[in-house]
Order: structure tokens, then sequence, then C-alpha cells
């Protein structure tokens, strides 16, 4: 078979039937699509062994794994020498599967890749929300990939835009339990440390955003927040130790200023240990006051929001040249 279709469920009654029909949906048959159950307790169990397509396998795991070590099961079960993960409340579009496939084999090197989702074309375009994501080389090699992911933060995004080689993944050390609900920024990020990353420009995807996702269940009471600093600090050791203090003025204006909102509703719901957290022992000294001052800038969108990206971005594409030509 050409791809393994990975994906890891818990409780996912109210869409997984979609999702799996998506990928039955597909013209492209050349699959297997491999779902490892997380102790689902809805319904989810008594829909899955109601599948009967052969090239269905089906995990029901004892115990709960969390999501990373659930990743980390399903990596080990695929049969083909690609993989595309899909959450289970999130779709392929028509044609999806197909365009992956082909994209990863035309490059035998490739890592991870991250597609993009519907509606994305417009978010990576000019003018857009992520237009200095959108033009990033569609390769970028270990060192340039690794400052990408400094300024753009998790530049995969939800797991349903990453395909994959699994031996790759599991050599660079899979994903990471200690990170609940960041875990896949952090196993990204070490693939591009060590295989760089490709770009797949093309909406392969549905994602599906609801109240029940993980991300937000998960973050309930601002668990990521730590997890996310602890992967930083890694990072900010990685990078050119000169760019250090315009790391430090980016992620204060455009990562830990998007805390503050979150941050006054706590406070004004009464919940201040909570709402501390949000913006306690954040990475290269930089301070919760910092953060709240810098949130108009972000917000507003003002001019010097921009100044950090703009420097970054040049450091990515030099950094990406000169390792091709060392590469070359």
């Amino acid at each position: 078979m050409q791809i393994s279709v990975l994906m890891p469920v818990y409780n996912g009654i109210p869409f997984i039937s979609e999702a799996v029909e998506s990928v039955l949906a597909q013209e492209f048959q050349d699959w297997e699509l491999v779902i490892s159950d997380n102790g689902s307790r809805d319904g989810t169990r008594q829909y899955l062994r109601t599948l009967s397509d052969p090239r269905i396998r089906i995990y029901e795991q004892p115990l709960n794994l969390g999501i990373m070590g659930n990743l980390n099961f399903l990596l080990a079960q695929a049969r083909a020498p690609i993989a595309k993960l899909l959450g289970h409340d999130d779709l392929l579009l028509a044609g999806g599967l197909e365009r992956t496939a082909q994209f990863m084999e035309e490059r035998p090197n490739c890592a991870v890749s991250r597609c993009w989702a519907l509606g994305d074309e417009k978010r990576y375009a000019k003018g857009g929300p992520l237009q200095w994501e959108g033009r990033l080389p569609s390769r970028l090699e270990p060192a340039a990939a690794v400052l990408a992911f400094a300024t753009f933060g998790n530049l995969v995004g939800n797991i349903c835009r990453a395909a994959c080689r699994p031996n790759c993944v599991l050599q660079a050390g899979g994903f990471d339990q200690k990170y609940p609900s960041a875990g896949d920024y952090d196993a990204w990020h070490r693939v591009a440390r060590t295989f760089g990353i490709e770009l797949q420009n093309e909406e392969l995807v549905f994602e599906r955003i609801h109240a029940l996702q993980d991300s937000n269940v998960l973050n309930q009471t601002n668990q990521i927040y730590a997890q996310v600093n602890s992967i930083l600090e890694t990072i900010a050791a990685e990078v050119d130790p000169s760019l250090v203090k315009v790391l430090k003025r980016h992620w204060t204006i455009h990562f830990f200023s998007q805390r503050s909102s979150r941050f006054v509703r706590q406070i004004l719901r009464g919940h201040f240990s909570m709402a501390a957290s949000a913006l306690q022992d954040l990475p290269l000294g930089i301070t919760a006051i910092s953060s709240l001052a810098a949130y108009p800038i972000s917000k507003l969108k003002l001019p010097q929001s921009e100044i950090t990206t703009r420097y970054l971005f040049k450091k990515i594409l030099n950094t990406n040249r000169v390792e091709l030509v060392v590469a070359e």
C-alpha cells in the first residue's frame, strides 16, 4: 500500500463516522486506515466494530494512552512508508489523499509535510493573518525550519494538516507525553530540526473547529501555556544567539500578549491563580507586564507588530539559502 491514514480517537461519536467516510470516499484506493480508540465511553467502539472494509484496522486501547501516546502507537502500526494523520473530527477533501501521497513520493527525503485546510488559501495569501507563513519557501532546511518554528509557533498546526514518514518521526523521538497538550509542536519541531520540513500549499483537509476539540478541552485551565514555554526555551537555545533579543520582543508581541484576553477574563471571574499561570515562567526573562502592555500592538495590528516578523522572515530565507548551498 502507498499510504497509511492514522486516526486517533477518544469519545468521537459526534464526528468519527464522517471522518471515516471521507477516507472511504477517496477515488485513490491504495491506502489503509488505522484507528486507535483511546478508551471511548460514548459508543465510538460500538460504531468502529461495524466497519468491515478489510483496509481498516482498529485497535481498542485497554488504558488511555493520552493523545501523544496514542499517536506514537499509531505511528508504530503504520504499514506504509508514508502516513497521513487525520483527527476523528476532521475530513479529507476530495483528492486529498492522492495529492498527499504524490507530494510525499516526489520528495523521498521529506520526513514531515504540512498541507492547508479548507479556507487557508485566503489566510495565507497577501493581507491574510498568516501571510508571512504563506511566503515561506516550499522546503525549509533544518536550521531555517527551527527559526520558522520560533517565529510562527507550530508551523504544522492541527494534526490533520500533517503527513509524515513514521520511521523518521519515531527516529526523532516521536510525541513526548510530558507535553500532553503541545506535544505536536514539540514533535514537529524536533523532526524538522533533523530532517527539515516541506510545505504543501494546497487545501486537502477540512479542519473542524468546535468546543469539544482536544485543543480547547485540554486548555481549559491554561495547561498548554507552561508546555509551550518549555518548548520555546528549547528552541531559543537552538537559534543563533544574536537573534535572542529579537525573539524576546517577537514572542512578547505575537505569542504571550495573545494570552492577555484569557488572563483578564479569568481575573474577572475571580480565578486569580489560574489567570496568573498564563503569564508565569515565560522564557527569555519576558515579563507578564510587558506581555500585557504589548496586547494593543498585536490586537490593533500596529506597524510595530510587523518589525520583528519581517526581520525574522528574512533571516529564515537567508539561513535556508545558506543551508541549500552547503547541501549542494
